[in-house]
């Protein structure tokens, strides 16, 4: 140690070289730190690296990242009319209306019989009651709504089908003419549906299979 000691004390320019190179690694490895920091940090702000959503806010004010309770996927629901159609289930102030048909065509239930709590909001056949919007209700007897629910969704009300038939051009324009099943009952035996040819609003039998439109409340 002593000899360590004497030979810089003999050697003063060495021994200031050895510290201008002690500084100038701390500041680089001081820069190198910040630098990862700061891609993480920007890494977190830029939104468009979360996937495909759709109305996703950052707060950054406490330190944190908090995502909105509502996302969105704007490859699969038209996430951006989302103020087109109201919403008529309470699930919601709007709707959001998927981009296609689910797969195949459904029935509304099995058997022409009454929709009951806790699927429907009231129990016995009662014409304008509707599916519940509650997707942790098991739905496997009702297969038009069960379709939308495994699509993340509901099927809409007759009001909001009707909506969406108005204004079907702007929700992709790929109805063809095909009957479409609402939520809404219209009596034991029967549920309401809107025609895609006409727009018309009509009652069939539960059992019938038709096209299914699958919305979300928003």
């Amino acid at each position: 140690m002593k000899k360590i000691k004497a030979y810089w004390q003999k050697n003063p320019k060495k021994r200031k070289l050895m510290m201008f190179g002690v500084v100038v690694v701390g500041m680089a490895l001081s820069f190198g730190l910040y630098a990862l920091a700061q891609s993480f940090i920007d890494s977190f702000l830029d939104t468009t690296r979360i996937a495909n959503t759709w109305n996703v806010n950052v707060d950054t004010g406490a330190g944190e990242i908090k995502l909105a309770d509502k996302t969105c996927d704007d490859g699969v629901w038209f996430c951006s009319l989302s103020t087109t159609c109201t919403n008529s289930l309470g699930d919601g102030t709007n709707i959001i209306v998927k981009r296609v048909n689910e797969t195949g065509s459904k029935q509304w239930k099995p058997a022409n019989t009454a929709c009951d709590k806790p699927n429907c909001a009231t129990d016995g056949g009662q014409d304008g009651d509707n599916l519940v919007a509650d997707n942790t209700v098991n739905f496997s007897g009702y297969p038009a709504q069960d379709a939308c629910k495994m699509a993340g969704g509901r099927l809409p009300t007759i009001s909001e089908l009707q909506c969406i038939y108005a204004n079907r051009t702007i929700f992709g324009n790929n109805f063809g003419t095909s009957y479409y099943w609402s939520a809404t009952e219209g009596s034991t035996t029967y549920a309401r549906l809107v025609n895609f040819n006409d727009g018309n609003s009509n009652y069939n039998l539960k059992t019938n299979s038709y096209s299914v439109r699958c919305v979300r409340g928003w």
